[in-house]
């Protein structure tokens, strides 16, 4: 898989963990848009697809138009106020919002099974 990364936030984005974590999820030959948006960009699009007037973490939207998978939006702003949340680290978090996203376009739902296989595409990746 492959990843096509867009950053339209003012947050640093290491864009080749992010095309490690992808290569990691899927050998297929598609390729996914993730794009990284300020706070009140994702507001509004939590507003619009989900009902939901707060900015989230992370959205998918799956397309399957020809070899694109579809595109995960992730907002770094909220991925900072979950590190404080979870104690864990900004380049953690904002791997495996990425993880959390692409498994939702491979038709993954919330459960044991892609929280298990979220835990080992994110595990190992040198973080620093």
């Amino acid at each position: 898989m492959e990843a096509v990364i867009n950053n339209f936030s003012s947050f640093k984005i290491d864009k080749k963990l992010i095309k490690e974590l992808v290569k990691r999820i899927s050998r297929k030959k598609m390729i996914v848009s993730i794009s990284f948006v300020p706070r009140g960009k994702m507001r509004k699009l939590n507003m619009k697809y989900r009902h939901k007037n707060k900015p989230t973490d992370v959205l998918s939207f799956k397309m399957n138009e020809g070899k694109l998978l579809g595109d995960v939006i992730i907002c770094p702003e909220v991925a900072k106020e979950n590190v404080k949340r979870f104690g864990s680290r900004y380049r953690t978090e904002i791997a495996r919002l990425a993880a959390h996203g692409i498994l939702h376009l491979l038709g993954f739902r919330h459960g044991k099974k892609m929280f298990d296989f979220q835990d080992k595409i994110t595990g190992g990746i040198k973080y620093d």
